[in-house]
């Protein structure tokens, strides 16, 4: 009996696991791969290769990284910011993937923030994207290099 319920137990375990495919990580880019223009509509990130960078018309509610309701625009005013940008580590709520932080020198903060984490994606061509709301929610807004 014993050894039958551990045969099922081992049998369960590796049907489970096979559907299981590890994910690569995603590579972490190098500056000249990032710096350009991003935009999300009007909305433009220009990531200069100095490493500074400018913000225009971004939605307060994308830097406060708000719940938005399906199909509804982030909140808030079209804000405007520099500051410098550098690549690093996204997180562990993104799984690690690589990530541009913002940080803002003028203003020195928007709301609450003094900077901004933008994800980059797996997509192809590249995006870079920021979670609204809870980060497993996968509402993202999301920037195209130009």
């Amino acid at each position: 009996m014993r050894r039958a319920t551990l045969g099922i137990v081992l049998l369960a375990a590796t049907v489970a696991l096979a559907g299981c495919t590890p994910t690569a990580p995603i590579p972490t880019p190098s500056p000249a791969q990032i710096a350009g223009e991003w935009r999300h509509g009007s909305d433009i990130v220009t990531l200069n290769s100095d490493g500074t960078f400018g913000i225009s018309g971004m939605p307060k509610g994308v830097i406060e990284q708000a719940p938005v309701a399906d199909g509804a625009a982030p909140a808030g005013p079209a804000e405007q910011a520099t500051g410098t940008w550098s690549i690093g580590s996204g997180g562990t709520d993104v799984g690690g993937a690589p990530g541009v932080h913002l940080a803002f020198q003028s203003p020195a903060k928007i709301g609450y923030n003094s900077g901004l984490t933008l994800i980059l994606s797996d997509a192809t061509p590249t995006q870079l994207y920021v979670t609204l709301g809870r980060p497993d929610s996968n509402v993202r807004y999301t920037f195209t290099k130009k």
